[in-house]
């Protein structure tokens, strides 16, 4: 197979469209099981070992059989089976948490330059964007260790509060964490950042086949870019700093937030009715 591994997720996706309602659980919870704990395994391999998977259950699935009596009552021996056949590629798995924490910082950027601050804090720029990549690692880890172990509600209520937790652990370190690594904002690099941050993020978003997932965070991000680019020209920033100007500010980026859950809510109502 000599398809790039995006080209050969989207046609994965394309096909489990075509998946039954029974076949499509069965499937699925397969689908993520093997990713998630084959994250220093070779992703091509895996890619293309669930999309050999996926046509095999649909062959099946033309005479009238199941995914289940495809592959068997016990799904997670299976995929346990197929990890295991998997190359280790430690550099791939290297690049996407580089990856991931280049995304994390770019994110984190633009709501920090929409402050006041006449400096940005680097250390905790970093620290606490190194933590919550590890975090989501360690959330996916956990959801992928549990999800034939563990089918109870309780485990969707444990897996929030650990994850409900972690993220106020890392708004603590964004906003307590103070190093001495920090840089001065002049107005024009401010601006520079923000718009430099603003291209790097649309051309990811172009090139991911997940849009809809990043959908939510842009209501907030472009708010923040606006505000960010405003309150460092001159004019515009004796207006924004006064007190009703700095409530009429934050309003704005709360309604960002408030757009941001909605989208979220409403993405989350249509897999949830396409499933």
């Amino acid at each position: 197979m000599n398809m790039k591994t995006n080209k050969i997720i989207e046609r994965n996706a394309e096909l489990q469209e075509h998946l039954t309602k029974e076949n499509k659980k069965y499937y699925g919870n397969l689908l993520v099981y093997i990713r998630v704990m084959s994250l220093i395994r070779d992703e091509k391999k895996s890619e293309e070992m669930l999309l050999e998977i996926l046509e095999d259950i649909l062959e099946g699935q033309e005479h009238g059989q199941s995914a289940e009596y495809y592959l068997g009552k016990n799904p997670k021996q299976v995929a346990d089976n197929i990890i295991k056949e998997l190359p280790i590629n430690v550099i791939d798995t290297i690049k996407i948490i580089i990856s991931s924490l280049g995304i994390v910082c770019l994110m984190k950027l633009i709501p920090i330059l929409a402050s006041f601050k006449e400096y940005i804090d680097i250390g905790n720029f970093l620290i606490s964007g190194v933590y919550l990549v590890f975090l989501v690692i360690a959330l996916l880890l956990f959801m992928g260790y549990c999800l034939y172990r563990y089918e109870s509600k309780i485990m969707n209520i444990i897996l929030s509060l650990f994850f409900g937790v972690g993220l106020v652990v890392f708004f603590l370190l964004s906003f307590q964490l103070n190093t001495g690594l920090q840089v001065r904002l002049s107005n024009n690099l401010g601006i520079f950042l923000i718009l430099l941050a603003l291209l790097i993020i649309s051309y990811l978003f172009n090139k991911t086949n997940e849009k809809q997932i990043w959908i939510p965070f842009i209501p907030p991000i472009v708010i923040s870019a606006i505000a960010g680019i405003i309150i460092r020209i001159n004019f515009f920033r004796t207006i924004i700093n006064t007190s009703d100007g700095r409530i009429g500010l934050a309003i704005v980026l709360i309604i960002g937030l408030l757009l941001q859950y909605l989208l979220m809510w409403f993405i989350y109502r249509k897999l949830k009715k396409n499933d």
